[in-house]
């Protein structure tokens, strides 16, 4: 399952604040052509949700969960800003 971070949370929380999302929306990850990207949906059944203070910020669909299996949803700072950083673990032997 997708590891990710208090920091990595609370930015996520951040963003839907943002954003103005509604009660009931949070972020979640969709694959496109180029990596991934975040977008406002609803959980659906069968979603992972991670939680901030006891809002839904971010949706797995089963299969995006699977195949973020090994990895972590982190921060980075970017000048005076943090962004969302999204890098593979690291396995013994590597």
């Amino acid at each position: 399952m997708l590891a990710v971070t208090k920091a990595a949370l609370e930015r996520l929380s951040r963003k839907l604040a943002r954003k103005g999302a509604a009660d009931g929306m949070a972020l979640r990850f969709k694959r496109r052509e180029r990596g991934w990207t975040l977008r406002l949906d609803r959980e659906s059944l069968g979603d992972t949700a991670f939680t901030h203070n006891g809002r839904n910020v971010l949706l797995l669909d089963e299969t995006v969960s699977k195949g973020m299996a090994n990895m972590t949803l982190d921060t980075r700072k970017s000048g005076e800003r943090s962004r969302l950083r999204l890098y593979r673990n690291k396995t013994r032997g590597d």
